[in-house]
């Protein structure tokens, strides 16, 4: 087997890890494993309403690319504006077109419940969440999986 045999199989590993059986957070990743920010954040805004659902999470999970990883930060806003104040939900989180839509949507419903709860909103009918994401990947040069070894 070859070295991009080796790398490639690596990834289709971490393909079954990111956010399947438990939310995968950016930070938790071993600081032995570079993890390399792609691009610009996009925003997504399917359904916006608070009123999140899972086929809303469902859907977004099979707009992305089957071969690539991203972090997401859920987002909410009053007005959809994100040249405006909005509140982040969440930590980073990684996911992939594969990670488990039940489990992300369970967390994004408890943490729109605890902001409801923290700030003391009242009314959510103008609020709206928004995924920010982007695509990332992770360094599997020989060197960096030579310090696993170490």
């Amino acid at each position: 087997m070859t070295w991009q045999d080796k790398k490639q199989e690596l990834k289709n590993n971490l393909f079954k890890l990111i956010s399947t059986e438990e939310i995968t957070f950016l930070k938790d990743i071993d600081i032995r494993i570079d993890v390399i920010k792609k691009g610009k954040f996009y925003y997504n805004c399917n359904n916006c309403t608070v009123e999140l659902e899972h086929s809303n999470v469902r859907g977004f999970l099979n707009q992305l690319d089957r071969n690539k990883f991203y972090t997401i930060i859920p987002l909410l806003s009053v007005n959809n504006k994100m040249d405006e104040p909005y509140i982040i939900l969440s930590k980073q989180i990684l996911i992939t077109r594969y990670s488990n839509s039940i489990n992300l949507f369970s967390y994004f419903a408890n943490k729109i419940n605890d902001t409801i709860k923290l700030y003391n909103i009242e009314e959510l009918d103008n609020f709206h969440i928004i995924f920010k994401y982007k695509e990332v990947d992770f360094d599997l040069n020989i060197n960096n999986i030579h310090k696993f070894m170490d």
